[in-house]
């Protein structure tokens, strides 16, 4: 089995990483970060081998040049996991930040997923206009 499974001939060099917490701000993360690869905006990479230690997975994770990180609470599973294996953490979005209230058992909402997904797209333009000049926008931690 190879552990370069997430590769693909996509030409964006940005990496997506997102929690999937079992919560409907961790399902959210999901299916932005489907739709942002979709969209041309990234690449969608795998978390679960990260955490898993995979060494090609990584080394991936050490060198990326660019990444979205998405969480969807506080808790903020996914950057912790990149903070363990000493990866850098950059790009940092996390769903309760941006209006979206934590529940479980409730369908997502499309307005939601929007909302988030604009308030990436907002901060990610922000960030890359203000390149090192001074603190990232609301919603970006970290900022690449």
């Amino acid at each position: 089995m190879t552990e370069n499974c997430c590769a693909d001939s996509s030409s964006s060099n940005r990496m997506i990483v997102w929690c999937a917490g079992a919560s409907n701000v961790g399902q959210i993360t999901h299916q932005v970060a489907v739709e942002m690869a979709g969209e041309g905006q990234g690449r969608l990479f795998c978390l679960a081998g990260i955490a898993a230690h995979r060494s090609g997975f990584v080394r991936s994770a050490k060198d990326a040049e660019d990444m979205i990180i998405l969480d969807g609470c506080p808790i903020a599973c996914a950057a912790k996991i990149l903070e363990h294996v000493e990866a850098p953490v950059m790009n940092h979005f996390i769903v309760t930040e941006m209006g979206v209230e934590k529940v479980f058992g409730e369908d997502l909402k499309r307005e939601d997923i929007e909302q988030v997904k604009a308030s990436i797209r907002t901060a990610l333009a922000a960030t890359a206009e203000n390149h090192g000049k001074g603190a990232p926008p609301a919603g970006v931690r970290n900022p690449a």
